[in-house]
């Protein structure tokens, strides 16, 4: 006899959510749900059973995954839920949102005899239908070992960081690297173009590890977490090269943003006496303003 598959819920069927159903569908009965009425025929021509309501949703799965555009959205659904029975079900948040949203969602599940746990995904929409995510998950130990297997299914690595709302503060610390990344790698392609070098030479230097990386693998990777600073490049030829930088682009007449606030960053190093070590040593100030230490070579 065919043993039964574990079922779960998932509410929010948009392109994200049906990216999590495909793994999903591999090893448990998906119930899904959507207000959109054409996403609901994608993810039930894809496999997936449909609930007429959140609340029908909620009486069926004991774990449900929400799948999101908006925090406000996430509240909605919960709240839907809770006219039927949120005793007893878990909450996996997925969609991105602020911490004080897991907050608002925890307390909200909790007053009801439910929990919540957050498990940001990393790695877009390709990975995610692949099973190959990374979660970043805030939650209880026992919240997590609850929900484990079903976040096994989709992802190729979990990172379980405490309680809560861990899981958002991480993602959004990722994504803040990676937008701003991309308003320097602009900034970077614009001052390429109008000095003419090709966009293709650009491309190579970026990529290699010498270009993009260097900073994270080198600097970050080896001397922050060993807290080496000796040798190197100097700040002071770091902070030299920033002002000739401006005045390229200034030059060229191309607007600067996080390249002409990073170069106050140097001159504040140079004012603190970091003008002879590694410019890796500009980590040195965040640890002054903030009371921390970045070295992590025991961890």
């Amino acid at each position: 006899m065919e043993q039964k598959r574990p079922v779960v819920g998932l509410i929010g069927l948009g392109n994200a959510g049906m990216a999590l159903a495909q793994p999903l569908l591999s090893k448990f009965e998906l119930v899904g749900y959507d207000r959109d009425v054409g996403r609901v025929a994608i993810a039930q021509e894809a496999g997936v059973h449909i609930a007429a309501s959140a609340v029908e949703l909620a009486a069926r799965c004991e774990i449900v995954l929400l799948s999101l555009p908006t925090p406000a959205a996430s509240r909605a659904a919960a709240e839907e839920m809770a006219q039927g029975e949120l005793a007893g079900r878990l909450i996996i948040e997925t969609s991105t949102v602020a911490p004080q949203d897991i907050a608002w969602l925890e307390q909200f599940a909790q007053a009801r005899g439910g929990s919540v746990i957050d498990s940001a995904i990393v790695g877009g929409v390709q990975k995610l239908t692949a099973g190959q995510t990374t979660f970043l998950v805030g939650a209880t130990d026992e919240d997590y070992a609850r929900a484990k297997a079903v976040l096994e299914t989709a992802a190729e690595e979990i990172f379980h960081l405490g309680l809560p709302g861990s899981g958002m503060r991480a993602k959004l610390v990722n994504n803040a690297i990676a937008h701003t990344t991309m308003v320097m790698l602009m900034e970077g392609a614009a001052l390429a173009k109008k000095a003419g070098v090709p966009m293709s030479v650009f491309y190579t230097l970026m990529e290699r590890e010498s270009g993009l990386m260097r900073p994270l693998t080198h600097r970050f990777g080896e001397r922050i977490k060993n807290q080496n600073f000796d040798g190197g490049m100097p700040t002071v030829n770091a902070r030299k090269d920033s002002v000739l930088i401006l005045d390229l682009a200034r030059e060229l007449g191309v607007p600067l943003f996080t390249m002409q606030a990073s170069h106050s960053v140097y001159e504040i190093a140079g004012a603190e006496g970091l003008d002879r070590q590694d410019y890796a040593s500009i980590s040195k100030l965040w640890e002054k303003w903030l009371g921390v230490e970045f070295g992590y070579a025991d961890e």
